[in-house]
């Protein structure tokens, strides 16, 4: 599994260089990831490892090493920022360094583990999701996103001209209301009562606050202040994915899920690293197919440069929309008449 170098390359820095290197996965991220994608292209434009390797690579033991890696790394730097006096460059490097594995590889990780149809993998992939306190997105992104995407009913879907500072701050709000009222429906329908010990909802606030009780009684508070930033971190990346999947691209209420409704990326690297996921187009034509058999899809709309760098562009509104809009432009504009469906190879389903 390649996204396995996040907690070695971060567990190497720190025990070797120290806590101010983690600073290094920034440059990983946003430098060397764009520049292997790029050039792997210009060479090989059509490379892309065969179906068989990349079951091997998305196999789920893999998933069980990775999380098991994640956490140990996790433990790793609590025990730094409780044991040591760090300086604020060292501190703030931590924190974007551990993020970074969190956000780019453990929530790409935990998305893939909560399309599965196993109960074990769908519970690691809560276990990965409550690494950065973030359980609700199992109900939102499964139950709400997938249904409503392309939709002004969708928290994850940034509409045309939207910078993502504000699509950011709307969506945690949104996605948390969202998940609650989906999981009361759910129980209703099921004649449950909503405020009782089997909501999800609750069980997962619960499980939020017996973990931040737990790291601060353990580490001390400071720890449980990193803890948050930390997650702030990895969510902040999860969101700047979506705001990228789905910048500006919107479909009629009653319009089919098709490959129109995502951008769309086939850079090799990046591929890699985040499961497939920025194959996006086709996941939600098709959620349940297992990431490794998820492909590029030619009418989709297409990303102009690496994933992981127009990840970073979404950070910049004036320069993501000096590069993107014009993109969407060309892609049809930002609405898709209601009603037309468009007929891929793929097949199309309700996401």
């Amino acid at each position: 599994m390649p996204a396995l170098i996040y907690p070695l390359l971060l567990l190497a820095l720190l025990d070797y260089c120290g806590a101010a290197a983690a600073w290094w996965l920034l440059a990983f991220n946003i430098v060397l990831v764009p520049l292997l994608d790029e050039s792997i292209k210009r060479l090989r434009p059509q490379w892309r490892p065969s179906p068989r390797t990349l079951r091997l690579l998305f196999a789920r033991p893999w998933f069980w090493i990775y999380a098991a890696l994640q956490g140990a790394v996790l433990v790793y730097a609590l025990d730094l920022v409780a044991a040591q006096s760090l300086s604020p460059i060292a501190y703030m490097g931590l924190v974007s360094g551990v993020g970074l594995m969190t956000g780019t590889a453990g929530l790409t990780a935990a998305h893939e583990l909560i399309h599965r149809r196993s109960g074990s993998d769908r519970a690691l992939g809560l276990v990965l999701l409550g690494m950065t306190t973030y359980l609700h997105f199992r109900i939102e992104h499964v139950y709400g996103h997938h249904r409503h995407v392309g939709t002004a009913a969708d928290g994850a879907s940034a509409e045309a001209g939207a910078s993502f500072p504000r699509f950011f701050v709307r969506g945690l709000q949104r996605g948390a209301i969202s998940a609650w009222r989906i999981e009361a429906a759910q129980r209703r329908r099921r004649g449950l009562r909503v405020f009782a010990a089997g909501n999800r909802m609750l069980q997962y606030l619960i499980t939020v606050l017996l973990l931040y009780a737990a790291v601060g009684w353990h580490w001390g508070w400071a720890a449980a202040v990193f803890f948050a930033l930390q997650s702030l971190m990895a969510v902040h990346l999860l969101e700047a994915v979506n705001y990228v999947q789905h910048y500006g691209l919107r479909r009629g209420g009653d319009a089919r899920i098709t490959v129109a409704d995502a951008w769309d990326s086939a850079d090799p690297v990046s591929s890699l690293l985040v499961f497939n996921i920025n194959r996006h187009a086709q996941h939600h034509c098709l959620p349940a197919r297992p990431a490794a058999m998820l492909e590029s899809q030619p009418a989709a709309p297409e990303l102009p440069y690496s994933f992981f760098l127009m990840v970073f562009l979404a950070l910049l509104p004036p320069l993501w929309r000096q590069v993107m809009d014009p993109r969407l432009s060309a892609a049809g504009g930002c609405r898709r008449p209601t009603g037309i469906q468009h007929r891929v190879q793929t097949g199309v389903v309700h996401g």
